[in-house]
């Protein structure tokens, strides 16, 4: 037991480096599309903003792909892809109190969705997959 936490303490950091990456990474992409006048405020703002479906949707799925760690894995960016178009439309629904599937129609929905899946999946090869050691699991 002792050993499975030691473990896990060990690898806590890669996650929230994983994390940090991905907010200010897909803030400072949307700030340079959309709200460019913003700028640092913005990509602060921002990054406070997207932790949340971060934290609810793709850290348990990273956890869970950890445990068989595949650096760049096709598999796990399409899974990622998933989870995000999902997150997105739950995360926006809930913020405009707008349950309908109209939020499917827009493009941002989409370009949201796959550039958070993209900068997930990308932090997360660099920091966890790649940095994981083989002989952890939990």
């Amino acid at each position: 037991m002792s050993q499975k936490v030691s473990d896990l303490s060990d690898v806590i950091p890669y996650y929230f480096f994983s994390l940090v990456s991905s907010c200010l990474s897909l803030s400072t992409g949307m700030v340079m599309f959309s709200w460019g006048s913003w700028g640092l405020l913005g990509i602060i703002v921002l990054s406070f903003y997207v932790i949340i479906p971060y934290l609810l949707f793709a850290v348990p799925l990273q956890v869970l792909f950890n445990k068989h760690p595949k650096k760049f894995s096709l598999l796990y960016l399409c899974l990622y892809i998933f989870f995000s178009l999902l997150a997105v439309f739950i995360y926006s629904s809930v913020l405009n109190f707008d349950f309908s599937m109209e939020v499917l129609t827009t493009m941002n929905h989409y370009a949201i969705s796959l550039s958070a899946a993209l900068f997930f999946w990308f932090w997360d090869s660099v920091f966890l997959q790649g940095s994981f050691r083989k002989d952890c699991c939990f």
